[in-house]
């Protein structure tokens, strides 16, 4: 009887030691694997001064964009955007509450050259974001107006 055991756990042991092998050894033709494709990004339609007053999802400026400031005010969050594809700029404003104005504007050598401006409706998300102005060879801010005061605050020029 004792013969009987021993070779059933010898069988057994054997058994599996055949199925770990085959289970963590790779096939040997094994099918090489397709590499992820990176999204295609659309080219812009617009640069520069083409840029002004359009929206920065729709022209594909926002597929490069990038944050070049932020500042916070009253729980709220105000960020100039910037493409360089596009050599536009744009506000973006977070947790903005109805009447909430944000803007965006350029100069050169001090003086006033566009505006953009959004204001915050009862049914916006969590974000909004102003038109683009045109941001080649000028210097673009970034501006929240609060309401009831217009109590302002504003990013960097860049």
């Amino acid at each position: 009887m004792t013969s009987k055991r021993r070779t059933g756990g010898v069988l057994a042991a054997a058994l599996i030691a055949a199925a770990a092998t085959s289970t963590f050894s790779p096939p040997a033709q094994a099918a090489p694997e397709a590499a992820p494709k990176a999204p295609a990004q659309a080219t812009p339609t617009c640069y520069a001064t083409s840029c002004h007053g359009l929206d920065p999802i729709e022209t594909h400026c926002v597929d490069d964009a990038v944050t070049i400031d932020d500042t916070a005010h009253e729980g709220r969050i105000v960020r100039l955007r910037y493409s360089a594809q596009c050599r536009a700029a744009w506000a973006q404003l977070w947790f903005g509450k109805p009447d909430d104005r944000a803007y965006v504007r350029t100069e050169e050598n001090g003086h006033l050259v566009a505006v953009t401006s959004v204001t915050v409706m009862p049914w916006d998300g969590n974000s909004v974001y102003t038109p683009m102005v045109n941001d080649k060879n000028l210097k673009a801010k970034a501006c929240m107006e609060l309401p009831p005061d217009s109590d302002t605050a504003c990013t960097i020029s860049y």
